[in-house]
């Protein structure tokens, strides 16, 4: 039997990371901003609230990892659909040569008073 090499275990890494058995993955779908839209894909979601920095907005907050060969080159404002809830890429998190993490947002809101 011979050993995987660390690509071929990282990719398999991968895959099981994004299955879609596990609680934290999500099917979605992607469409860049001015762009078609993507095959559906599993992305790893953590859903949460931001503090607000300064802003007078309020949004639901989350972020997404994405693996980079669903979605080469994410961009401000592409459209990401979970489920029946549409958010819109604010920025890249992070990245490394397999992942890319989003930040997204939806229900972009004024806020009152702050």
């Amino acid at each position: 039997m011979a050993l995987a090499t660390p690509k071929e275990q990282a990719a398999t890494d991968l895959a099981a990371l994004f299955s879609t058995d596990l609680p934290w993955v999500e099917t979605v779908t992607y469409t860049p901003n001015g762009g078609a839209v993507l095959p559906s894909f599993p992305a790893i979601v953590d859903y949460g609230e931001a503090p607000n920095r300064g802003n007078k907005s309020r949004a639901d907050q989350a972020t997404i990892t994405v693996r980079k060969s669903d979605v080469a080159n994410p961009g401000y404002r592409d459209t990401v659909l979970i489920g029946s809830d549409t958010w819109h890429v604010k920025g890249k998190a992070k990245s490394d040569s397999l992942v890319w993490v989003l930040n997204i947002t939806n229900d972009e809101r004024p806020g009152y008073g702050h």
